[in-house]
C-alpha cells in the first residue's frame, strides 16, 4: 500500500446521503486542524461544503431504503461517480476515509483502481445489526487500514475478523449531547415528538400512520401533544401542505430531549432519541413496493441470518445495545397497535422506561470522533 510523503497531497472524505453529508462535515474540522495543509475533497453536501471541503461530486441525496429505492438514483448516482473519477485521474488522494459507505466503494475502486493503492480509513462500519461473524466483517478487514465505531459489539466482531478496530464516538449522538440537554424524566413536556424520517417517501408514508397513532393516544393522554420533528424546511414544507395545522418542529434534538414520548422512524433517529433520554415506539412504513420487496428479499434473508445467529432478532440500535426490547419495534403495523404499544410504555413508571436508556448511552463510545480518525488517518500515512 502506498503511503504519500507530500503534506499537500489531499484527503478523500467519502459520504452519502443526508445523514452521511452531516456526519462528515462533523469530521472535517478536526481533518483540518492536524492535516493544515492538506485540502479536503469529498462526495457529500452542502454541510460539508460550509465545513470547508471541496466537493468531487453532490452526494447526499444518494440515499434509498431497499433495492426499488435505487432506481430514482441511477443516473445522479453515475454522474456522481463519473465526476470522482475525474477527480482522482487529477490527482490521487493519500488516504481515503470512508464515512458510513461502503456499498458504492467497489464500483469506486473499479472505475478508479488505483484508489485501491492508498490506505483507507472506516468509520461507522457496515452492518450494525450483525451480531454474529459474517463476510461483511472479513470484507472490511481486508479493505481497510483501521476501523472505527463507536459500538462494543461491532468493536468484537471486526476484531475477530482480523481488523484494526478503535473505539470512536457516533459524531452525530456527540452533536446531539452538544445541542440538547436531555431533561430529567419527571420534568419531561407534555409532547409526542413524532419523528417519520427525512425522505419524502417517508413522510408520503409514515407520517399519516404515526398521526393515527397519536390521535388513539390522546384519547387516553390529552395532553400530550404531537409535534412532528423535520429535517429540514423543505420537510416542514411538504409535512405542512399534507397535514395542514400539524405543529411542527425543526429542532428534532431539542424536541426530543424535552418530549415525555416519541414515535420515531427506525434508524439513527431511535439511537438520537435513546441519548436523549426520550423513550417510545420504533415504527416504518413503505410503499406497496417496498412492503413486497421486503417480504420478498430481505425478510427471508434476516429470518437465515438470525437462525444462524449472525442477525440480531432486533432492527432497532437501542435493542440490539441492550440486548432487549428497549423501543418496541412496530414495523408496518396498524395505528392501532402502534397506540396500544405506546400507552403499555406510558402506563409504566418514567423513570423504568429512562434507567435502560441510560444504559444504552453509556455503552457508547464517547471519545471524539473527528480526532480519532485523524489520529487513524495519520498513522496510515506514516506506515504504523
Amino acid at each position: 500500500m502506498r503511503t504519500d510523503s507530500s503534506e499537500t497531497t489531499p484527503l478523500l472524505l467519502l459520504t452519502q446521503g443526508f445523514a452521511g453529508d452531516r456526519l462528515g462535515a462533523c469530521l472535517a474540522p478536526a481533518l483540518r486542524a492536524q492535516f493544515p495543509h492538506r485540502p479536503l475533497l469529498g462526495l457529500g453536501g452542502a454541510r460539508m461544503a460550509e465545513a470547508g471541503v471541496q466537493l468531487a461530486a453532490r452526494t447526499d441525496t444518494l440515499s434509498a431504503i431497499g433495492y426499488s429505492g435505487l432506481l430514482p438514483l441511477l443516473l445522479p448516482g453515475l454522474w456522481a461517480l463519473r465526476q470522482t473519477r475525474q477527480q482522482l485521474r487529477r490527482e490521487l488522494p493519500a488516504a481515503v476515509i470512508a464515512v458510513d459507505f461502503w456499498q458504492p466503494l467497489a464500483l469506486l475502486h473499479r472505475v478508479a483502481p488505483s484508489l485501491t493503492t492508498v490506505p483507507h480509513i472506516c468509520y461507522l462500519p457496515p452492518a450494525p445489526n450483525l451480531i454474529g461473524a459474517g463476510r461483511v466483517h472479513a470484507a472490511v478487514a481486508r479493505v481497510f487500514h483501521s476501523t472505527l465505531t463507536p459500538f462494543p459489539h461491532q468493536e468484537r466482531l471486526f476484531q475477530g475478523a482480523g481488523a484494526a478496530v478503535f473505539r470512536a464516538a457516533h459524531a452525530g449522538l456527540e452533536l446531539c449531547r452538544k445541542e440538547a440537554t436531555p431533561l430529567p424524566a419527571a420534568d419531561r413536556a407534555p409532547v409526542l415528538a413524532l419523528l417519520p424520517g427525512s425522505r419524502t417517501l417517508e413522510i408520503r408514508y409514515s407520517l399519516p400512520e404515526q398521526l393515527e397513532a397519536a390521535r388513539r393516544i390522546s384519547t387516553h393522554h390529552p395532553d400530550l401533544q404531537p409535534v412532528v420533528c423535520c429535517a429540514g424546511r423543505e420537510a416542514e414544507a411538504l409535512v405542512q401542505r399534507r397535514h395542514p395545522g400539524v405543529r411542527t418542529s425543526l429542532g428534532a434534538r431539542a424536541t426530543l430531549a424535552e418530549a415525555r414520548f416519541a414515535l420515531v422512524c427506525s434508524g439513527t433517529a431511535v439511537l438520537e432519541a435513546a441519548v436523549l433520554g426520550c423513550p417510545g415506539v420504533m415504527t416504518y412504513y413503505g410503499s406497496a413496493l417496498q412492503r413486497w420487496e421486503w417480504r420478498r428479499f430481505h425478510v427471508p434473508k434476516l429470518e437465515e441470518l438470525r437462525r444462524r445467529g449472525i442477525a440480531s432478532p432486533y432492527i432497532a440500535l437501542p435493542n440490539i445495545l441492550h440486548s432487549a426490547g428497549v423501543y418496541p419495534e412496530a414495523i408496518g403495523a396498524a395505528p392501532a397497535v402502534v397506540a396500544e404499544l405506546a400507552l403499555q410504555q406510558l402506563e409504566d413508571d418514567p423513570e423504568s422506561l429512562r434507567a435502560p436508556l441510560d444504559a444504552v448511552t453509556q455503552s457508547l463510545a464517547w471519545n471524539d470522533a473527528g480526532t480519532a480518525v485523524a489520529e487513524r488517518v495519520a498513522a496510515a500515512l506514516a506506515g504504523e
